[in-house]
C-alpha cells in the first residue's frame, strides 16, 4: 500500500485548543499591545515633530539671508526683508502655523490629527551668530513637546 489510512480521532477528545490556551494568547497579545502602542505614539510623534524642522528650511535661508546683510537677529521678524509675516494655517500635515519672531523661527503643531505627545507643541529654531564673518549660522532646536527627536532638546 502505498498510503496509510487518515487517522481519526477517538471519542470525546477534542482535537483543539482549550479554553485556558486561547485565554493566554489573548494576555499575551494584550501584553504586546500595552507596551508597542505607546511607543508607536512616540514614534510618530517624533516623525510629526521633524515635518516642523523640515518646512522651516526656507524661514531659515530668509533669517540668514537678513542676517547676512547686517540686520540683527532681534530685528527680524516675519513681514519685514521678504520673509512672510506668518505662514497660514495648515502649514504642513502636522503642522499649523509657521513664523518668525526676532529671528527664532516658531512652529505650532496642530491641536487634532497629531500624535497625542505633540498635540499643540510649539518648535522653536533659535539662530546663533557664527563666532567669525563667513561661518555660518548655528541653529538650536526647542520644543515643549512629551516625546522629541535627538536633534530637538
Amino acid at each position: 500500500m502505498c498510503c496509510s489510512p487518515p487517522r481519526r480521532f477517538a471519542r470525546g477528545i477534542a482535537g483543539g485548543f482549550t479554553l485556558i490556551e486561547l485565554m493566554i494568547v489573548v494576555a499575551i497579545v494584550g501584553i504586546l499591545s500595552a507596551i508597542a502602542v505607546p511607543q508607536y505614539q512616540v514614534y510618530t510623534g517624533k516623525a510629526q515633530l521633524g515635518e516642523a524642522i523640515q518646512i522651516s528650511v526656507g524661514l531659515k535661508a530668509a533669517v540668514a539671508e537678513q542676517f547676512s546683510i547686517g540686520t540683527p537677529f532681534a530685528s527680524i521678524n516675519g513681514g519685514s526683508g521678504g520673509i512672510p509675516d506668518d505662514v497660514p494655517s495648515g502649514a504642513g500635515q502636522y503642522v499649523d502655523s509657521l513664523g518668525v519672531v526676532a529671528g527664532t523661527i516658531v512652529a505650532q503643531m496642530r491641536s487634532n490629527g497629531v500624535s497625542p505627545c505633540v498635540t499643540g507643541a510649539i518648535v522653536q529654531l533659535t539662530p546663533r551668530a557664527p563666532p567669525q564673518v563667513g561661518d555660518p549660522i548655528t541653529w538650536t532646536c526647542s520644543t515643549n513637546a512629551a516625546c522629541k527627536p535627538q536633534t530637538c532638546g
